[in-house]
C-alpha cells in the first residue's frame, strides 16, 4: 500500500516536473534571445496570427492589475496547498484528473518561481524583498495576436482547469464527492 502512495506522488512530481521544465527553459529561451518588448515570427507566413514576443506581466491574468501579482502568488500558493491535500483522494483510476493536478502544479510552480526570482533581483536595488514584490514579473512570450501574450505555465494552468471541468461536468458523482466513480457508457 506504501509502494503504491510512492507511486502515485512520484507520478505527479514526474508529470509536474516535465511541463514545469517546458515552462522555464522557454522563459530562459525568451529572456536570452530576445530584448522586452521584441518580436519574432518562427513561421514568416503566420506573422499576423502568431508571434513569440517577449513580455513582462508584472500583473495578473492577461496583464490585469498591474503590480498586483504578488497577490495572484498567494493565490498560486493556495492552490499548491490544495493539490497537495486532495491530491491523494484522487482515485488511481482517474487519471485525467491526476494530470489535471500535474499540469495546475507545474503552472502554478511556474509562475510563482519567475515571481520569486524578479523579485529577488528586484530587492537587490530596493534593499528589500517585500517594497520589490510589487515589481516581480513573469515572462510572457505567445502572442497569437487576438489573445493578451501568455506563457507555458498558462498553458498548463488553463488545460489543467480544462480538464477537472470536462471532468466535473462528465461525471457528477465527482461533484458530489464519492470516490467510485464510473465511466459514461
Amino acid at each position: 500500500m506504501r509502494s503504491n502512495r510512492i507511486r502515485d506522488w512520484a507520478v505527479l512530481v514526474l508529470l509536474a516536473s516535465f511541463f514545469l521544465a517546458g515552462d522555464q527553459v522557454s522563459k530562459i529561451l525568451v529572456r536570452q534571445n530576445l530584448a522586452v518588448g521584441e518580436a519574432w515570427a518562427p513561421i514568416p507566413a503566420l506573422s499576423g496570427v502568431l508571434t513569440i514576443t517577449h513580455v513582462q506581466n508584472s500583473g495578473v491574468a492577461f496583464g490585469q492589475l498591474p503590480g498586483l501579482g504578488w497577490l495572484f502568488m498567494l493565490v498560486n500558493l493556495a492552490v499548491l496547498v490544495a493539490i497537495v491535500i486532495f491530491y491523494p483522494r484522487i482515485p488511481r483510476e482517474q487519471w485525467p484528473l491526476r494530470l489535471s493536478a500535474a499540469l495546475i502544479l507545474a503552472g502554478d510552480l511556474g509562475n510563482v518561481i519567475d515571481r520569486l526570482r524578479t523579485a529577488f533581483l528586484a530587492s537587490q536595488q530596493t534593499g528589500s524583498f517585500w517594497t520589490a514584490l510589487p515589481r516581480a514579473y513573469v515572462t510572457d512570450f505567445v502572442d497569437v495576436k487576438i489573445w493578451p501574450v501568455w506563457n507555458v505555465a498558462d498553458m498548463c494552468i488553463v488545460s489543467g482547469v480544462g480538464i477537472l471541468a470536462w471532468m466535473l461536468w462528465r461525471n457528477e458523482d465527482l461533484l458530489l464527492g464519492n470516490s467510485t466513480v464510473t465511466e459514461e457508457q
